[in-house]
């Protein structure tokens, strides 16, 4: 093997089951072959480490690294440490990378001058569905402020950004966490394909502990939209907060505020993005109907200038 390949990819590690193999098989089955793979044990108990020694024997390109558990994260920084490539890229124990992810991503980085580079996602298993991801920096900020948009099983980026910026071992979200960290320091970018089978189970973290899962999302949030409008008065956040946490607005003027935001958060050249926000505002209103017979005329007034006729996109909505 290459003692400097052009990618570095890190796998965490931690009973992975029979998910596994697949998620193995997806990676070394990759279009592009100039990569080490480095999987990192977490002192799994379920003979995931067997599987693990077993696929490195069979190819050189593989790595291992074995350690004493102490988190996702944690093992993931450990991964990073190790990266010899000029480019690393993130894979989890459950998902399926598609055979091109690599290989386009890494021309798709080049081609647009990004520094950290995610895709388009499939869920499957438990829930179902294709996720659009926006495919530029400016989007994915506006979009970051209602959900998770660069998945950090599917990122590629710069090994040193990977390397300087180390993910948080004491956070859970951690896909949102670390792009609100980094967006002023890197420039991010989501190919607008599907590379990404992202399997659903109900021993998912994210199954496990929503309530936390909760709190540190409203955290980062209101951390995320101050860095982006640091002069805005609190009412305007906190409506753009009903709108993301999908509650009904508590009077007419905080329906109008969240109609102005969502207009300006559509103001992109990104047709897809103001599909979300028109559809945002939409249900939003169906929410809101109860304040007053007045709700349908403001709705009116707000979705003509966001100006999208058709929000059905084969995407699912989140």
């Amino acid at each position: 093997m290459k003692q400097t390949p052009s990618l570095s990819v890190v796998m965490p590690v931690y009973n992975g089951g029979v998910f596994l193999a697949e998620a193995i098989e997806s990676i070394i089955g990759q279009t592009f072959e100039d990569f080490e793979f480095v999987i990192v044990d977490n002192n799994s108990t379920d003979g995931s480490t067997d599987t693990v020694r077993d696929y490195a024997r069979q190819d050189s390109r593989i790595r291992t690294l074995f350690i004493n558990r102490r988190g996702i994260a944690h093992a993931v920084n450990a991964g990073f440490r190790q990266a010899r490539g000029h480019w690393v890229a993130r894979a989890d124990q459950d998902d399926i990378s598609h055979a091109s992810r690599f290989q386009t991503q890494i021309e798709w980085i080049h081609s647009a001058g990004l520094d950290v580079c995610g895709c388009c996602y499939e869920n499957f298993g438990s829930k179902e569905g294709k996720v659009w991801c926006p495919e530029s920096h400016e989007a994915i900020g506006r979009e970051m402020l209602f959900r998770v948009v660069v998945i950090a099983g599917a990122t590629m980026m710069r090994t040193e950004i990977a390397q300087d910026n180390a993910y948080l071992e004491d956070v859970l979200l951690d896909d949102y966490e670390w792009p609100i960290r980094m967006r002023t320091k890197a420039r991010f970018g989501n190919v607008p394909a599907v590379l990404l089978k992202r399997r659903c189970h109900e021993q998912q973290t994210s199954r496990r502990m929503t309530g936390r899962i909760k709190t540190e999302r409203k955290k980062y949030r209101f951390r995320h939209f101050y860095e982006m409008y640091p002069h805005t008065p609190l009412p305007d956040y906190l409506a753009l907060a009903r709108i993301s946490d999908r509650q009904p607005m508590s009077s007419l003027a905080e329906l109008h505020r969240a109609g102005q935001w969502l207009v300006e958060l559509a103001r992109q050249h990104d047709p897809l993005l103001r599909k979300r926000m028109a559809r945002r505002w939409k249900e939003t209103c169906e929410r809101s109907i109860a304040l007053s017979d007045e709700c349908e005329a403001i709705f009116q007034k707000y979705l003509e200038q966001i100006d999208i006729a058709d929000d059905n996109d084969g995407y699912e909505h989140l």
